[in-house]
């Protein structure tokens, strides 16, 4: 633990983001086992390895305020820069865990990545009725809430350190420029390794293989800037 909290704080929220999008996978396949065949668990366990590029992209974009924060803490440091960066994380914690549990519970009924459009079709009646009664819904939010509690935990223990001020200025200026050169690089990451066909990895002929290895967070906002931009 020691070593780990030596690591820039940066990079300890990226891999605290890798974690997190890896236990929705567990999760995701729990819930969807039946859908999966028992010859080819190896091939859904390299999922997880397809999914690598795009979810190393997600988090660097997720750091990236964090990042803008964490440079003004090393120079003023003050409480309300705490207070903003805590707030900003949790809210984000807490829609992952929120999307992340309904897209699971949404495969299962409809066999689709939860999208925009498909959550402007659960929000009408006929629909809403139809797959969620108020006590799944009771439950979909008790378990949101309990994955967000344990994130929460999680950062509080773990990702500490945020206004720890660096004191050399030479290590410093050193510490910014690597990071952000570290986030330039792993937001690009999945344009050179990840084989991504419009908006889903392509790694098997088994499609539930294919969407678990698709980080769920960039479909939903894939297709809702896609539908911006196609309403424009």
């Amino acid at each position: 633990m020691k070593f780990f909290l030596k690591i820039p704080y940066v990079f300890r929220l990226i891999i605290f983001w890798l974690v997190y999008f890896i236990s929705f996978r567990v999760l995701f396949i729990i819930y969807q086992h039946a859908k999966i065949p028992d010859d080819v668990h190896s091939e859904t366990g390299l999922g997880f390895l397809y999914a690598l590029p795009v979810d190393i992209s997600v988090s660097c974009v997720m750091a990236f305020i964090p990042f803008l924060l964490w440079i003004f803490q090393q120079y003023n440091k003050s409480r309300i820069i705490h207070q903003i960066n805590l707030t900003y994380n949790f809210t984000l914690i807490i829609l992952t865990s929120l999307l992340s549990v309904t897209n699971i519970k949404m495969y299962g009924e409809w066999g689709e990545l939860l999208s925009i459009d498909i959550l402007r079709n659960l929000f009408h009646p006929s629909n809403s009725l139809s797959f969620f009664s108020l006590w799944s819904v009771i439950l979909l939010l008790a378990f949101s809430a309990i994955i967000s509690i344990v994130g929460i935990r999680f950062y509080r223990n773990y990702i500490t350190n945020f206004s720890y001020p660096v004191e050399s200025k030479k290590v410093r200026t050193a510490q910014i420029i690597f990071i952000a050169l570290g986030l330039l690089a792993g937001y690009r990451i999945d344009l050179n390794i990840a084989s991504i066909k419009g908006n889903r990895i392509h790694y098997s002929e088994l499609e539930i293989n294919n969407h678990l290895a698709t980080n769920n967070i960039w479909y939903f906002a894939n297709s809702l800037v896609y539908r911006n931009n196609k309403a424009q």
